[in-house]
């Protein structure tokens, strides 16, 4: 028996509107722009692996010691930020330790 594939960042997340939306900033004051920030870094690197580092942080930093209801708001929220596949990111997040609701 075959070991499932795990989800790829770069596979997941909408490229063509991270690039859209990219920017930098040095100090994020809010969560759209920490957003248009990780999509600026996001697309700026090449390596999978660094993607996927990338975006397991940001779900992980967005969701540690929160409620389970609070983190399932935000893979929603990051979701439609990023006009990404909602169920995609969220088994991504779940995959990579987020702690989500069952199901």
């Amino acid at each position: 028996m075959s070991k499932p594939t795990k989800l790829i960042a770069s596979e997941i997340l909408n490229w063509e509107y991270l690039v859209k939306i990219a920017a930098r900033f040095d100090d994020t004051i809010d969560l759209p722009a920490a957003l248009a920030d990780f999509a600026y870094n996001f697309t700026s690197s090449a390596n999978d692996d660094v993607r996927n580092e990338m975006l397991t942080g940001l779900m992980k930093n967005g969701t540690d010691n929160q409620s389970k209801e609070s983190a399932e708001n935000l893979v929603r929220y990051v979701a439609q930020w990023l006009q990404t596949d909602h169920v995609k990111l969220r088994a991504f997040a779940k995959e990579n330790g987020v702690r989500l609701k069952r199901g």
